[in-house]
């Protein structure tokens, strides 16, 4: 367990390193403000939610979203109570203002995932495979930012991933 909290670190500090800049500061930034309180997966299901095809699919992204927040913030929030990166390192250096909430899982993840797993799912491939590098966009994003650990994110994706394959196989098109 300790080499697993090393490496997100030493991630974490690779990152912040090597790999920060003002410009993709900026583009980074942006993805996680996608990200903030599912604002643009709301959008997307909303215009989906006017297009008889997509109705359904929207209804699924929405029950999928739901899902994924309420296991995030009631309950693995709670249980795992692991602080944000710059709490416990402080030569980690978050680019946001700091996050209320707990660090493990990543929310913004889970939404993400949650959402655009179903979207993956049951729409065409090209826009599906859009919206999961959207996610995958917004998760990095909160690694970039220093507001999560690599782990972090990883078991937001999982929990994402896992609410939408059962609320798609719950809520047939």
């Amino acid at each position: 367990m300790e080499k697993l909290r090393q490496a997100d670190r030493d991630i974490l500090l690779w990152i912040q390193n090597n790999f920060r800049n003002r410009y993709a500061t900026v583009f980074w930034k942006i993805m996680t403000a996608l990200g903030n309180l599912g604002i643009f997966w709301f959008a997307v299901c909303a215009v989906m939610w006017f297009m008889p095809q997509y109705k359904r699919t929207a209804e699924t992204a929405l029950a999928s979203l739901a899902a994924s927040a309420v296991i995030i913030s009631l309950v693995l929030k709670p249980i795992f109570h692991r602080v944000r990166p710059y709490d416990t390192h402080e030569v980690l250096i978050p680019l946001i203002p700091h996050p209320k909430d707990l660090s493990f899982p990543s929310g913004h993840t889970a939404a993400s995932f949650s959402c655009a797993v179903v979207f993956m799912l049951r729409v065409p491939a090209p826009a599906g495979i859009l919206f999961l590098v959207i996610a995958a966009l917004i998760a990095f994003s909160r690694i970039y930012l220093g507001v999560h650990y690599p782990t972090d994110v990883a078991a937001g994706a999982g929990v994402g991933i896992l609410c939408a394959v059962c609320c798609a196989w719950l809520i047939p098109v």
